[in-house]
């Protein structure tokens, strides 16, 4: 299911505009950073940056300010959650833009960092990512850099759930503290998103012909894992008529699991944790073109 006429799964409303800003800030205390530290963008002349599917546009927002001596792109195939051009930093251009459309010829190899974050939905059907990726690995310049952050949805709350009476991590969370990981599956089921390709991105990176590649993954702490819950909990709040329209028993099933979440949290004090990652790789500065071939994975875990 390619969505791009816009199929969205969840509206583009003012709720959704503010759990979007929520969980931008949520990573953004997690890394202290939005560009992952082992990506080194100095004495690089004309630096230009790009975010795809942008959404709100706080990354690119944040980053034309951090960069302001650089040309920030951002595109997505809506700009209804974008703020006023006026309010946008003056070096920040944006456009719409499907990254399932061609790309235009004066984006390739036009950019030092490209960056996508949170983008499984759209490959809904279960498919490959990897003609996308190497739509991306065209954008770069050599030596340039791909960024892209998602959930570790393959591993979608084993063994990361927290008590907030007790700072260890709960043993079998599966088992005893399941309703957060039911209703995942559900989900992902429903929308079939396409988990198992999106866990093994760092080896489609290296299939692509990027270098230097490495899945920093990362737990939320507890200073931030009930944040990440809460921006959990408003997903699925959001999702809940859209799996009803789909399936009525699963979206009756995901309301009974969500008020189970609820009370996991208000009264036993238990939020679970979803492993965040930042898969980056450098196209070489002799760039060839990737394949899809069988590659080793390098990963770098921050767990």
């Amino acid at each position: 299911m390619v969505l791009a006429n816009d199929e969205y799964s969840i509206w583009r409303t003012a709720p959704d505009a503010s759990r979007l800003c929520y969980q931008h800030f949520c990573w953004r205390e997690l890394y202290q950073s939005n560009v992952h530290p082992s990506i080194d963008l100095t004495n690089r002349p004309n630096l230009r940056i790009a975010e795809l599917a942008t959404g709100h546009c706080l990354w690119a927002i944040q980053v034309a300010e951090e960069y302001p001596h650089a040309q920030v792109e951002a595109s997505d195939i809506s700009l209804g959650l974008i703020p006023p051009k006026p309010d946008l930093p003056s070096n920040l251009s944006v456009r719409q833009w499907s990254f399932f459309d061609r790309v235009p010829e004066e984006w390739k190899e036009a950019f030092d960092l490209l960056h996508v974050r949170l983008v499984c939905q759209p490959f809904g059907g279960n498919q490959d990512p990897r003609p996308v990726l190497e739509k991306f690995v065209s954008m770069l310049k050599p030596g340039g850099y791909l960024q892209w952050d998602e959930y570790d949805y393959h591993e979608a709350d084993k063994n990361n759930v927290y008590s907030a009476n007790d700072p260890d991590i709960i043993p079998h969370p599966e088992i005893t503290h399941n309703s957060s990981t039911k209703i995942w599956k559900l989900i992902m089921k429903t929308f079939q998103w396409p988990t198992e390709h999106f866990y093994r991105l760092a080896e489609y990176f290296t299939a692509a012909g990027l270098t230097d590649v490495a899945a920093h993954t990362r737990r939320p702490p507890p200073s931030v894992f009930r944040a990440f819950y809460e921006h959990w909990y408003a997903l699925i709040a959001q999702l809940l008529p859209v799996l009803e329209s789909k399936d009525i028993e699963v979206g009756q099933e995901a309301r009974r699991l969500l008020l189970q979440m609820k009370k996991n949290a208000l009264v036993d004090g238990d939020y679970s944790a979803h492993i965040t990652k930042f898969v980056v790789g450098r196209k070489p500065t002799a760039s060839g073109k990737g394949k899809y071939e069988d590659s080793q994975m390098e990963a770098a875990s921050e767990v």
